[in-house]
């Protein structure tokens, strides 16, 4: 496998202790994709919000990754992300806020995750008659799904044969 920059870094200057056992483990991990073995990303918590997608996107191109699983929250943050990413707000200061400025935000519809909020209208209402729809469909009509697969019937309305 060629070695791209960062590789390069991590093997000219992680030379002891656990930055060591970092270089170790992405030997290992080349070697087990050299001999046909496939890989298995599990994430938990809040993992998409810091994009992760971005770096799993190549790193699924260049067959590095097989399969991810994530918990609900991952999938909620990505749908989230998606429609409303440039009306998040960034608060830099969030450690600090007293009780009145949390008020603050959640009157002016910012649901805050740590340092980030998430606007309510642009996020969470902007998609919320359309999955109301979908779960009032599949009633009527006698079905039952996981919640996960409600989101996807989404995305597949959305974006059609793209997904």
């Amino acid at each position: 496998m060629n070695k791209g920059p960062i590789s390069q870094f991590v093997q000219h200057h992680y030379r002891h202790f656990n930055a060591a056992t970092l270089v170790d483990a992405a030997k290992a991990y080349e070697s087990h994709l050299l001999e046909g073995g496939k890989m298995m990303i599990t994430m938990a918590g809040a993992m998409s919000t810091a994009e992760l997608g971005i770096s799993l996107a190549e790193m699924i191109r260049q067959d590095k990754v097989q399969i991810i699983t994530c918990t609900g929250a991952n999938l909620e943050e990505d749908i989230m992300n998606l429609v409303a990413h440039s009306h998040y707000k960034r608060v830099p200061n969030y450690r600090d806020l007293t009780p009145e400025q949390e008020y603050e935000l959640l009157e002016k519809g910012l649901n805050r995750v740590t340092d980030t909020c998430i606007p309510e209208e642009q996020a969470f209402r902007k998609i919320q008659h359309h999955i109301e729809k979908i779960w009032k469909d599949a009633e009527a009509a006698g079905e039952r799904y996981f919640p996960h697969e409600y989101m996807y019937k989404l995305l597949q309305q959305s974006y059609g044969s793209r997904l």
